[in-house]
């Protein structure tokens, strides 16, 4: 894989280059609030749809979204080659498909926190893929965050106080999964990200994905009894399509063409907070001793993993996946 991670942030800002930083950083908040929020939307969409056939839906609905914008602009026609389009579509597997699956089956087995803080380890699962592909060097502190994190998560997966003798650990580890296989999608999206802007970028993706999802949503999507489901599910289903994926992937998709990996993995720490406590707020949830011991070491873990990548532009950075 050669140079996956180069990226524009190498350049000296100048004064317009400083108000678009700031402005990107502004954006990188507001992704976080809304893929936080988006854990909760999930959960409540789920009271009518199952896993599957919400993570279909909202695939299906992103990708009409962003395919109304992208004609909207009247766009050239868009040329790739063949291995261009392979590569979309190896993109689209990971960072949509796959990730989708995984999330949408994940919350709808564990709590908002334990999505929330699980999500958070992002950045250590690029670091470790980073390592395993040798496009960066593994040093103790960031082995050190490595074991910190993933013990953090062990004591998530043990608590079994919020659920009876089951416990979360399911779903904990289909999150675990699928914070991985974004992992691995936001190092591809390096690739391409400073090739195509940010709307081409995600129609085509968005699309593909879908298609990719369709043999298996299909036959889900079919049995639903729309007639009964709740108006709550359906609200929650609009969330996630626009507030959930049109608004942050897009918003994503253009931080990351200029903004240093550190800096957007920053925002990592934020969104397990704001998830915690909207799910107290607005779903009841209770916050065990296990949930703050596990969650705090993740964070440590996080922190450990990034502190001595710095500015680097060749580092990977993982967003929040939801």
């Amino acid at each position: 894989m050669s140079s996956p991670l180069a990226t524009g942030a190498e350049t000296l800002p100048g004064p317009r280059a400083g108000h678009r930083h700031g402005a990107m950083h502004v954006a990188m908040v507001v992704v976080t609030f809304c893929w936080a929020s988006n854990i909760v939307a999930g959960k409540e969409a789920l009271t009518g749809f199952g896993d599957l056939a919400l993570a279909q839906l909202r695939i299906l609905g992103g990708a009409l979204l962003f395919a109304l914008l992208f004609l909207a602009r009247r766009p050239s026609s868009l040329r790739l080659s063949r291995r261009q389009w392979m590569l979309m579509v190896w993109v689209a597997l990971h960072g949509i498909t796959l990730n989708q699956l995984c999330f949408i089956g994940g919350i709808a087995r564990t709590s908002v926190a334990h999505a929330g803080l699980i999500v958070a380890v992002g950045p250590v699962m690029v670091l470790v893929l980073a390592c395993l592909l040798r496009m960066e060097a593994l040093t103790a502190w960031k082995f050190v965050g490595m074991l910190v994190s993933f013990f953090g998560v062990m004591i998530l997966t043990v608590d079994k106080t919020s659920r009876g003798n089951g416990g979360y650990w399911k779903g904990d580890l289909i999150l675990l999964a699928g914070s991985a296989v974004f992992a691995y999608y936001t190092i591809l999206m390096k690739q391409v990200a400073n090739q195509y802007d940010a709307l081409t970028l995600n129609t085509v993706i968005f699309v593909l994905g879908a298609l990719l999802m369709l043999p298996v949503g299909a036959p889900i999507i079919y049995k639903v009894a729309w007639t009964a489901l709740p108006s709550t599910a359906w609200w929650a289903l609009a969330y996630l399509i626009f507030l959930g994926t049109g608004l942050p992937y897009l918003l994503f998709a253009w931080v990351l063409t200029e903004l240093s990996a550190s800096r957007v993995a920053a925002f990592n720490y934020i969104q397990p907070v704001i998830a915690t406590a909207l799910g107290i707020v607005m779903l009841g949830e209770r916050l065990t001793a296990k949930v703050v011991g596990g969650g705090v070491l993740i964070l440590i873990g996080v922190y450990l993993t990034e502190r001595e990548r710095g500015e680097e532009p060749s580092a990977a950075v993982a967003p929040p996946s939801a």
